[in-house]
């Protein structure tokens, strides 16, 4: 199948020029020649991190259209909005239905989403399904065996910073074999945002090391709080296994050693101390 590859462009068999007009209007334009019109379909592998990258895939499907390509996959690496899955608070949009109605209209052939903040995206966006994040939460383990030996001989433990993250975690246990989940709760005021407070339900935790693993880390207000409270508890290393790394405030978080993610929202251009991509 031929590909459209947004995220690694010089892995596309589709080749492509996006430029912005000078009024500031995104625009896409395919290149003929490397386009097979006697094939009817093709894949499209990008990230939707902001309204450009939407527009773009809605762009690269229409032309995909106009030349007889009618059976169009599309493959999301990042998906904006997902955490917006429902009415927050009056006066708001449900930002999410918005992004999945505009995907929906282009009438793609299926679409797989890479570890959504929740199942309210695949319900919303026609012939979904999610890609999990238990492949990268094993890559993980295996790479910090060599990084964190104590992880060996204390042993670790994956652990769910809220309640939504907590039904996923416990498959990325089953599957992987990990024998203890420690449960966390914590507050926030949906108004403002603002955290109140986080609650370990676990009193010792004998010095293994913990992978706090989540969706997506934006600030990291969340794993910063979380990491106070696990030392508390008498933790070891603690590890930030986030799938999309966004890292609004810096990849210095207090209290986490070391940080995993994917280039699903971003790529990274240069080394950074205490992160890893995988």
């Amino acid at each position: 199948m031929q590909t459209l590859n947004f995220i690694y462009p010089e892995r596309s068999s589709i080749r492509f020029e996006r430029f912005v007009f000078p009024d500031g209007q995104p625009h896409l334009r395919l290149d003929l020649t490397t386009v097979n019109q006697d094939e009817s379909s093709c894949r499209v592998i990008c990230r939707i991190a902001n309204p450009s990258d939407l527009l773009m895939v809605l762009f690269a499907k229409n032309a995909l259209e106009e030349l007889g390509i009618a059976e169009v996959e599309l493959e999301i690496a990042y998906l904006m909005a997902a955490r917006m899955d429902r009415l927050m608070n009056e006066g708001e949009a449900f930002s999410l239905r918005v992004v999945a109605t505009m995907l929906n209209t282009a009438n793609f052939k299926k679409v797989t989403i890479f570890d959504p903040h929740s199942d309210v995206s695949t319900a919303l966006i026609q012939r979904s399904k999610a890609i999990t994040n238990i492949e990268f939460v094993g890559n993980v383990l295996n790479d910090a065996v060599s990084r964190f030996p104590t992880m060996l001989t204390k042993g670790y433990c994956l652990v769910s910073p809220d309640a939504g993250a907590l039904k996923k975690i416990y498959q990325v246990a089953k599957a992987l074999g990990v024998e203890q989940v420690v449960e966390c709760i914590k507050h926030r005021d949906v108004r403002t945002g603002k955290l109140s407070g986080f609650k370990v339900l676990e009193d010792d935790l004998q010095g293994k090391t913990c992978f706090i693993v989540d969706d997506l880390c934006d600030g990291g207000a969340t794993f910063i709080g979380l990491a106070k409270e696990l030392k508390a508890r008498n933790a070891g290393d603690i590890l930030l296994v986030v799938s999309h790394g966004i890292f609004s405030k810096g990849f210095h978080l207090e209290g986490i050693k070391h940080s995993y993610t994917t280039n699903s929202f971003q790529d990274f251009t240069a080394e950074v101390e205490g992160l890893t991509v995988l």
